[in-house]
């Protein structure tokens, strides 16, 4: 097993938090040892933040299974977005162009969110997962009846259920599939932050029938700092480390958005960014 202390901005997109030990099991056995010590799993970081605790975490990185079964294909938690894009532009197929752009994220981390874009989710390709629950020491699966019924917007039972294995997804031939990736990234660019800068993607999540960026740019939150960190004043619901932002900083402006918001439009702000 191998085993690594790794910076923020190596374990996250936005860069924010303590350094952490990090466990990178390679099989089931050793995954199960590790969560006997109650430790959290982390996926690519790309809608995460470190606290300043020192608590260690596990990836599953590792897990990177990749098999092909007629108009289905099985990715292991590990694999990342960018290296799924890649097979769909080589092998001519539909699955995940509505997330490209989405920086380091892994199959399993987009699954444990029930990630989403442009009006689509993963659970709508999603065919079944296997998990391991670590108080039975078995591995399960989940197939598609449900995951329609436990899966919602940025909601999935995962990972108090358990810690995904891999997924399986249904795929369909698509020609011209470089294309719609490309168009994808655009789109995002046009409403979203640039890629380079730190950021964690969507902080808040949509209430419903409404826009948390929205909200955010009305109470005057679009562009407005706390010390290094600020909302980007190209989408509110973005924020962007300017430098060394301390974690301090990031929970004063969660609260600062949480508080106007609140009081201004009688709506509790839930936070689509996950803490470790």
């Amino acid at each position: 097993m191998k085993v690594k202390v790794l910076s923020a901005e190596e374990l996250t997109t936005i860069g924010i938090g303590a350094p952490r030990k990090v466990y990178f099991p390679e099989s089931v056995r050793e995954l199960h040892s590790l969560l006997k010590g109650n430790l959290p799993v982390i996926g690519g970081g790309s809608n995460a933040v470190l606290s300043d605790s020192t608590t260690p975490l596990i990836s599953t990185a590792l897990f990177r299974n990749c098999t092909f079964n007629g108009d289905t294909v099985t990715f292991g938690a590990g694999i990342r977005l960018s290296q799924v894009l890649k097979l769909q532009q080589k092998m001519k197929f539909s699955l995940f162009e509505f997330l490209a752009g989405i920086p380091r994220a892994t199959v399993g981390g987009l699954v444990a969110q029930n990630a989403g874009a442009f009006g689509e989710e993963v659970k709508d390709r999603l065919l079944s997962v296997t998990y391991f629950d670590p108080e039975s020491g078995d591995i399960l699966g989940m197939e598609k009846e449900e995951i329609e019924r436990s899966f919602g917007y940025r909601k999935t039972p995962f990972p108090e259920k358990g810690i995904i294995l891999n997924a399986t997804f249904k795929i369909r031939y698509e020609p011209k599939i470089q294309r719609k990736i490309a168009s994808f990234v655009y789109l995002r660019l046009s409403k979203q932050p640039p890629f380079y800068l730190k950021t964690a993607g969507s902080t808040f999540k949509n209430p419903e029938g409404e826009s948390a960026g929205r909200l955010l740019d009305l109470v005057g939150l679009k562009g407005f700092s706390i010390g290094r960190i600020e909302f980007s004043n190209i989408h509110a619901n973005f924020m962007v480390n300017r430098g060394k932002a301390s974690f301090l900083e990031f929970k004063e402006l969660i609260e600062e958005a949480r508080k106007r918001v609140e009081r201004e439009f009688n709506v509790r702000l839930e936070l689509e960014i996950k803490i470790f």
